[in-house]
């Protein structure tokens, strides 16, 4: 059966309210959105027709650089960096080149897809060959978006298959918007880039005089990981307060002296949320809604603040763990709405973003900015992030100008194996004549 293809995107639907008391750090926010909209159309052959790419296993590696005695699989795993360029055999967004065979095999998995303008037409087939993709390296749900000034292209797997606007849980995704805020008080001159962590949460660290918040922002803090210590899932079931992940990564011995080396920790992005809240005197879910959620009309987003949501059929996490790292619900038409304005200045200053883009060396060959991420494609720089959180993987990578974007969410969190990708994000940003630059 020919791959079915409808030429109108359906506009997602509004959420029903369900208004939370407000509380201190975290523990509650804005309405909660509930998606009530699981219907999609198409077709329904259910296997790809094409043999043209091989078994695809997952390697976890890929997504988050390998740590001392770190379990192999840990049961909450809610943050991790975005994987390596082409350069260096990994990227976190598309398929390989030999994936291409499938762009006409047919309704793999139950593939659907759909675009907004005609403008889009160019976007509909490589959409079509990532989740077909995705379908062959064994995941069982998966939406794939490339959204360009406006025009939207989607593609989505599963049985029952997901609509375009379905939520899903966004991971580590999540620290762009905590960098965001970072950046817009930098903006106004409440904080700078250079202040001390102890000077907005004394006493808890105790480096925290040579710990900066630009350390915070790029891994540079030696802060240890939370969520690496094997004690912590014992930790994470008794957390009520997320000062709570801050103290006891505090507790462990510094990885490295600060600004000395690069790893990444999700404790920073913990830090960065307490001294949101320190400085504004308002919860992080507070100042996320009013200075992104609502002037950007992100009506699909928000910080998770219960084990789980009536929206979303998973088992549910305890939201004061990821927090202000890991604990943001969105779909792929909000993220993509985010980047865009993020990327072409509407968020932040001309100043902050150039400074967001200013990288240090991380692994696997990628640049890690101010809470952002920098990868090679054959087209140029791509800008993003990538989550990982209970069996959620998410990956968000744009242009420069965030002129494009791409959103991946796929289930269960199966990564490709690094020699078996070779153009990924270059699949989805870049055009068939696009040249390297």
């Amino acid at each position: 059966m020919p791959l079915q293809i409808t030429t109108e995107h359906q506009p997602p639907q509004a959420f029903a309210d369900d208004t939370r008391t407000d509380m201190r750090h975290g523990l509650s926010d804005f309405p909660l959105d509930m998606a009530d909209d699981t219907s999609s159309a198409g077709c329904t052959q259910t296997t790809p027709t094409s043999a043209a790419v091989g078994k695809i296993r997952l390697a976890r590696r890929i997504a988050r650089p390998p740590l001392r005695g770190r379990p192999e699989r840990m049961r909450r795993r809610h943050l991790r960096p975005p994987v390596a360029a082409p350069t260096a055999r990994a990227l976190p967004i598309a398929i390989c080149a030999t994936a291409v065979a499938l762009m006409l095999a047919g309704c793999g998995h139950g593939t659907s897809t759909s675009s907004s303008r005609d403008s889009s037409v160019t976007h509909r087939p490589r959409v079509s060959v990532v989740a077909n993709h995705l379908a062959e390296a064994g995941a069982s749900s998966a939406i794939v978006a490339v959204s360009e000034r406006g025009h939207d292209a989607v593609a989505t797997i599963g049985s029952p298959r997901p609509a375009a606007d379905q939520r899903f849980r966004v991971g580590s995704v999540t620290k762009v918007f905590t960098a965001t805020l970072i950046l817009q008080l930098a903006d106004k001159r409440k904080l700078a880039l250079d202040d001390t962590l102890e000077r907005y949460l004394p006493g808890i660290v105790r480096a925290g005089r040579q710990i900066t918040i630009r350390h915070l922002l790029n891994h540079r803090s030696g802060l240890a990981n939370y969520t690496d210590d094997p004690a912590w899932p014992r930790r994470e079931r008794r957390l009520t307060r997320p000062i709570q992940s801050l103290r006891f990564a505090a507790s462990r011995p510094l990885d490295f002296k600060p600004g000395r080396a690069w790893r990444y920790s999700n404790t920073n992005y913990i830090a960065l949320g307490l001294i949101i809240e320190k400085i504004t005197g308002h919860t992080y879910a507070h100042e996320l809604q009013q200075r992104i959620l609502q002037p950007l009309g992100l009506r699909h987003t928000q910080l998770a603040t219960t084990h789980r949501l009536p929206d979303l059929q998973d088992d549910g996490i305890n939201p004061n763990a990821p927090w202000a790292a890991g604990s943001i619900v969105s779909n792929a038409p909000d993220l993509a709405r985010f980047f865009s304005a993020l990327l072409s200045g509407q968020l932040v200053s001309n100043t902050a973003l150039q400074q967001m883009k200013q990288t240090v060396a991380a692994e696997l060959g990628v640049g890690d900015g101010l809470g952002i991420f920098s990868t090679t494609t054959r087209c140029g720089t791509a800008w993003g992030h990538n989550g990982q959180i209970l069996d959620y993987s998410t990956w968000a990578q744009a242009t420069p100008d965030g002129g494009r974007v791409a959103i991946v969410s796929a289930r269960p969190d199966t990564n490709l194996l690094p020699a078996e990708i070779e153009r990924d994000v270059s699949t989805l940003l870049c055009t068939p004549d696009a040249a390297t630059n």
